[in-house]
C-alpha cells in the first residue's frame, strides 16, 4: 500500500550531464542526485523522474529507498554521463513505471488546472510537486498502457561471456569496423551488445574515443610489412649526440599486455586472512585487417599466450623468454584481441591454421533490410543489393558480396550513379578480374553497349585458324554514367519493370 505520508518531488535531468532514456533503457538507474530540499527528502517519497531539453517528458516514476547522502555512482551508470560530477548527496531509487520507450511528453501531460504550477523545463534538479500531479500522471500511464500494449520494463540483459580471441569476418562494406566499437564497450563494461544497439552512436564513439586516451583500447591495421618487432618487440635505432645507438623498444602487444597485467594484479588485494576481488579492468586489442598480415611472423612464438587457458592466471599459463629483452612475457586473461577480416582479400579456409585454432569466428554479411525501402529516385535499394548478391554469389561464392555500408548514404540517383561509378563497378571488375560477360550477368544489358565485332581487318596478316570465327564474337563495353537511368537500376531486381 502507498505510504500516506509519502511526499511527491519531481527529479530533473539534462540530457548534457546525464543519459536518462538511454539509462531507464538498459535499466540502469537506482540513484539520481539531490541538490535541493535534501532535508525534507525521505525514504518512501514518490518521485517523477523528468528528461529536460528537446525530447523533455516524464520518463519514469520511481520511489525513494534511502535517505539522502554522500556515496559512489553505480557502474551500470557511469556509462551514462557526459562527465562524472564530483562526489554529490544522492538518494537510492527503485523504478514502478519505466517509460524509457514511450514517455509522457510535454505535449501530452494531462490537461487540468493541476499542472499549471509545474515546474518541469525549469532550471533545477529538485522540486516539490503535489499528490495530485503525481497520480494524473500515474492515471495516463495505465490508460495508455490498456489502450496500447500491456507495459512490459525492459530488463537488463546479462552480456554473454566473450571469447578472449575473436575475428568478425565478413565481405566488404558489411560494418566489421564499425562493429568493434560495440564489441570493446561490450567487453569493458560488461554490456550485451543488444543493450548497446539502442544507444546514440555519437554517445558509443565519445566513450570508445575516452577508453583509448585511458590506453584500455588499442587500434592497429595488420598490412604485409607488419612485423614481430612492431607488435612484441625489437630493436630500434635512435641517435644521440650524433652517435647512432640501438635500444629495445616495445610494441603495441607488449605494452597492453603490460597495462592489462598491471590491471589485474591491483584488483586482488591480499592480507594474511582473506582475499579480496575487486572488478577487474578488461583491455582491448583491436587488429583491422588482421587476415593482411603474415601471422606466424608477427605473433611469433607468442601465439601459444594468448589461448584462453594458457593465460596468465589460468592453470596451465605460460610465460615465454622474449629473444630480445631476455624477460618473461604472459598474456594476461583480462586482455581481448578482436580482429576484422575480409572475407574477399583471403577466405577463413586459407588463413593460418594455428590462428583458426586460436579464434572465434563471427560471420558479418551483408544486411540488406537495414537500407531505405526506396531512394527519392524511386529504385529499391533492399531489393537492388540482394539481387546483386544472388547473383555474385551463384557466379563466385559468398565472400565476395557487396555490403550494406556501401548504400547507407544513398539518397539521390545521382547518388547511386556515383557509387556505381566509383565503387560497385570497380569491385565487381576486381572479383571478375575484368570479364565483361560475368559483370553484365550481375547487372543487366542495360548498362552496356555492343561494340563492332572483331573481324579479320583489324589483325595483321598472320593465317590463325581461329580469325573466321572472331566475326561471331560480340563485344561489349559499359555505358557511360551520364547514360544511366533510374530504370536501369530497377531493371537489375525488375526486368518486366516499364518506365
Amino acid at each position: 500500500m502507498p505510504d500516506p505520508t509519502a511526499q511527491y518531488w519531481l527529479f530533473q535531468s539534462s540530457p548534457k550531464v546525464f543519459r536518462l532514456q538511454d539509462a531507464l533503457a538498459a535499466d540502469a538507474v537506482h540513484s539520481f542526485a539531490v541538490k535541493a530540499h535534501r532535508k525534507a527528502i525521505r525514504k518512501g517519497d514518490r518521485v517523477i523522474l523528468w528528461q529536460s531539453g528537446k525530447k523533455a517528458g516524464c520518463y519514469a516514476l520511481a520511489t525513494v529507498t534511502s535517505e539522502p547522502k554522500e556515496q559512489d555512482i553505480s557502474a551500470v551508470e557511469i556509462p551514462f554521463f557526459r562527465q562524472l560530477p564530483d562526489t554529490e548527496q544522492r538518494v537510492g531509487l527503485i523504478i514502478d513505471y519505466n517509460l524509457w520507450n514511450r514517455p509522457i511528453t510535454k505535449e501530452i501531460v494531462p490537461h487540468s488546472t493541476a499542472f499549471n504550477e509545474f515546474y518541469g523545463g525549469i532550471p533545477g534538479t529538485n522540486f516539490k510537486v503535489d499528490e495530485q500531479q503525481f497520480k494524473l500522471l500515474v492515471r495516463a500511464i495505465e490508460q495508455l498502457d490498456t489502450a496500447n500494449e500491456p507495459f512490459v520494463p525492459y530488463r537488463r540483459t546479462k552480456p554473454p561471456q566473450q571469447a578472449l580471441n575473436t575475428i568478425l569476418q565478413g565481405p566488404p562494406g558489411t560494418g566489421k569496423t564499425y562493429q568493434t566499437v560495440n564489441y570493446a564497450l561490450s567487453i569493458i563494461e560488461h554490456r550485451s551488445l543488444k543493450e548497446l544497439a539502442i544507444e546514440d552512436r555519437e554517445e558509443l564513439k565519445r566513450r570508445f574515443n575516452n577508453y583509448r586516451e585511458k590506453g584500455q583500447i588499442q587500434f592497429l591495421t595488420f598490412h604485409q610489412s607488419y612485423a614481430y618487432e612492431d607488435f612484441v618487440e625489437g630493436i630500434k635505432p635512435s641517435t644521440q649526440d650524433g652517435q647512432i645507438q640501438y635500444q629495445i623498444e616495445e610494441g603495441i602487444f607488449k605494452k597492453i599486455c603490460s597495462a592489462a597485467k598491471t590491471a589485474l594484479l591491483s584488483s586482488k588485494k591480499t592480507d594474511s586472512k582473506t582475499v579480496n576481488l575487486s572488478p577487474v579492468d578488461n583491455y582491448v586489442l583491436i587488429i583491422d585487417e588482421i587476415n593482411r598480415g603474415n601471422i606466424p611472423s608477427i605473433f611469433g612464438e607468442l601465439i601459444s599466450l594468448i589461448e584462453e587457458d594458457k593465460r596468465l592466471g589460468q592453470p596451465e599459463a605460460i610465460e615465454s623468454m622474449l629473444p630480445y629483452s631476455k624477460s618473461p612475457f604472459g598474456v594476461p586473461s583480462n586482455l581481448y584481441i578482436l580482429g576484422t577480416m575480409n572475407t574477399s582479400d583471403r577466405s577463413v579456409a586459407q588463413m593460418d591454421m594455428a590462428l583458426r585454432r586460436r579464434f572465434q569466428f563471427i560471420e558479418m554479411p551483408p544486411i540488406p533490410s537495414l537500407l531505405r525501402p526506396a531512394i527519392e529516385a524511386g529504385v529499391n535499394l533492399d531489393k537492388l543489393l540482394t539481387t546483386l548478391n544472388t547473383r555474385i554469389e551463384a557466379l563466385l561464392d559468398k565472400d565476395h558480396l557487396i555490403g550494406h555500408a556501401y548504400f547507407m548514404n544513398t539518397h539521390t540517383l545521382d547518388d547511386l550513379i556515383e557509387l556505381f561509378t566509383k565503387q560497385i563497378i570497380p569491385l565487381l571488375k576486381a572479383y571478375f578480374f575484368g570479364d565483361i560477360n560475368r559483370i553484365g550477368l550481375v547487372l543487366g544489358k542495360q548498362f552496356f553497349k555492343e561494340k563492332k565485332s572483331a573481324d579479320g581487318t583489324v589483325f595483321s596478316d598472320f593465317d590463325a585458324d581461329f580469325v573466321e570465327s572472331m566475326s561471331y564474337k560480340k563485344l561489349y563495353e559499359l555505358k557511360a554514367p551520364y547514360e544511366w537511368k533510374e530504370a536501369d537500376f530497377i531493371h537489375i531486381y525488375d526486368p518486366n519493370y516499364a518506365a
